[in-house]
């Protein structure tokens, strides 16, 4: 199973690019976890630029096709996500890149709620299929964890691992993975 994880911060060294690393190191045996790096290089959203017109553009598409589900990880700016990531999101309305797409999030924050649930009413009103049983908070917030250190804290692996786990089998119940693979 390929899954894509999409960071919404753009800084390198983001804590919520840590937890999508943490996880890729983390995805139960039969899955993939891919991390994108298209959302900081997408042109801003303009509904009368062609999508086609852009290398980059068609990259994140192709990207978003060929995952059977998505793994999203971003801060909290003013009580909403980063405009990066609802730009990246834009670009996809209208497409048959996200349709019926699952999707969790891994919160890097306790305090980030309001950007959680924003995210959540967005993708699930472009089609996408929350799973919200495997949607997880790991409380990095004021640390300075490293992926080694995320994957080697027992109770953040733990949580990582079986979150992931919910997620995989839960998108192996969903008609539109079952259907392609037969």
């Amino acid at each position: 199973m390929h899954l894509l994880g999409i960071c919404g911060s753009l800084r390198e060294a983001s804590t919520n690019r840590r937890l999508l690393a943490a996880a890729k190191e983390l995805v139960p045996p039969g899955a993939e976890l891919r991390l994108t790096w298209c959302v900081a290089r997408l042109p801003l959203f303009n509904p009368d630029l062609r999508p086609e017109d852009f290398d980059v553009v068609r990259e994140w598409m192709d990207e978003m096709r060929s995952a059977e589900g998505i793994v999203v990880s971003t801060p909290e700016y003013a009580r909403g996500y980063p405009g990066a990531l609802k730009n990246a999101l834009d670009w996809l309305v209208n497409t048959d890149a996200y349709v019926d797409k699952p999707f969790m999030l891994l919160n890097a924050s306790p305090r980030s709620v309001v950007a959680q649930e924003t995210l959540t009413t967005v993708l699930t009103t472009m089609s996408g299929v929350h799973i919200e049983s495997a949607t997880i908070t790991v409380p990095l917030l004021g640390t300075r964890f490293e992926v080694s250190d995320i994957v080697g804290n027992h109770e953040f692996a733990r949580q990582i691992r079986t979150s992931l786990s919910t997620f995989v089998a839960a998108v192996k119940t969903l008609p539109r993975w079952q259907s392609s693979r037969d």
